[in-house]
């Protein structure tokens, strides 16, 4: 099993109406993406679905330093808010299981307000 954990150090946004690409084969129209990006060239990259879009599995290579997820578009804002609220973000891609995938916090102490 390959897993690995980085810090993210900076992360890219892209919106757009009808952009498509093609994932395990098949053809993807996603409205957004989000490209979370460590040292040593990690990088973790979510891509926010159209409803009628075929839906890859997530996946971890790492040979290419590169775990992609898909998801719903209607989940991209919640992605945006944890970049651009909390810090530090970890990314964690997972070769063996890759639906586990994602960008994560620290622990935070309860009732913490955000400013």
């Amino acid at each position: 099993m390959a897993s690995k954990t980085f810090v993210v150090q900076n992360y890219r946004v892209a919106l757009g109406d009808r952009m498509s690409g093609v994932a395990e084969g098949q053809n993807i129209n996603f409205r957004g993406y989000i490209v979370c990006n460590g040292d040593d060239g990690f990088h973790l990259v979510f891509y926010f679905l159209n409803p009628s879009s075929y839906i890859p599995s997530p996946s971890y290579l790492e040979e290419y330093k590169r775990g992609v997820v898909y998801l719903p578009f209607d989940q991209m804002h919640n992605y945006v808010d944890l970049l651009r609220n909390e810090k530090p973000i970890y990314g964690y891609m997972n070769s063996t299981q890759p639906q586990w995938n994602s960008i994560r916090t620290t622990n935070e102490p309860v009732g913490e307000e955000e400013m």
